[in-house]
């Protein structure tokens, strides 16, 4: 039979059991307590690297920085970075798409995020891009090197960066990926498209301006010499496909003239621009020639 324990004892290993338990809690309290409130001046805990994930094109870290509040000179505390207010930032920038923003421990952003992907200049505005969607955003320096052509739509005052969604800009924007997929893009760099016109009052005055470079590399003197050769196509509303197949179907004499114009010529510059000439393709199966 199992000897009992008098009262007194029990009560005093009950007291002394609960005095150890709750020390010892309240010893882990106050170390938790006081590691939070001195993490945030520790200096290992500062933000040191902004991570990206690697894409074709990446904006460059110190712009990113800038948008999410970080700097080298101030370093942010990891504890006190809101991830959710530097995600809204991302945000507000016209150039990123769908961007997430998330800290890792001790010192590092990490930042993914998709940037839009232009297809020309906006000629209305200065410095603008223009995406498939019909979205305008600032030319970004990380689209700088893109050759793109310019295209015009004669809208009024600059309202934003936001969605253009005119007749004349989805017009344009159905052109040009119709010209690419068809394979046009890839043997004449166009320059200009103006569909301003495309959908005037007076069916007289619908018309839609392309301008291309027709270009021709020659060797002279054993130095390479680029001739261009601007064209300003005019076409029609209805049937535009059409005549810029019949202009490709033209295009051959065309370059063989420009060849032999070009063999003839006495150049004194690496690239040698001509005077546009404009051919007009409004009227089907016709191409009028401005000499």
């Amino acid at each position: 039979m199992a000897k009992k324990i008098p009262k007194s004892r029990a009560v005093f290993w009950i007291i002394l059991s609960t005095f150890l338990i709750s020390g010892f809690n309240f010893l882990i309290f106050s170390k938790v307590k006081s590691y939070k409130r001195n993490r945030v001046v520790y200096e290992k805990y500062n933000i040191k690297t902004i991570y990206q994930n690697p894409k074709n094109i990446n904006l460059d870290v110190d712009y990113i920085s800038e948008l999410l509040n970080l700097s080298i000179d101030n370093p942010t505390n990891i504890f006190l970075f809101d991830e959710n207010r530097a995600l809204q930032n991302l945000l507000k920038n016209p150039v990123i798409l769908n961007p997430s923003v998330k800290k890792k421990k001790p010192d590092c952003v990490f930042v993914d995020y998709d940037l839009r992907a232009p297809i020309a200049k906006l000629f209305d505005f200065d410095d603008v891009l223009i995406d498939e969607n019909g979205y305008i955003f600032p030319n970004h320096k990380v689209f700088k090197n893109m050759n793109l052509c310019k295209i015009y739509l004669n809208l009024d005052e600059f309202q934003g960066y936001k969605k253009i969604d005119t007749k004349e800009a989805q017009l344009a924007i159905d052109i040009l990926q119709k010209l690419k997929n068809s394979g046009f893009t890839d043997i004449v760099k166009i320059t200009l498209l103006d569909t301003s016109r495309a959908f005037a009052q007076s069916y007289g005055k619908r018309e839609i301006i392309m301008q291309v470079d027709e270009e021709i590399s020659i060797n002279k003197n054993q130095k390479e010499i680029l001739f261009v050769f601007p064209k300003i196509l005019r076409l029609p509303m209805n049937n535009y496909l059409e005549q810029i197949s019949n202009y490709v179907a033209l295009r051959e004499k065309i370059i063989k003239d420009y060849k032999n114009q070009a063999s003839l010529f006495e150049a004194t510059a690496d690239i040698v621009r001509f005077n546009p000439k404009t051919i007009d393709l409004r009227i089907s199966k016709l191409a009028f020639i401005d000499q």
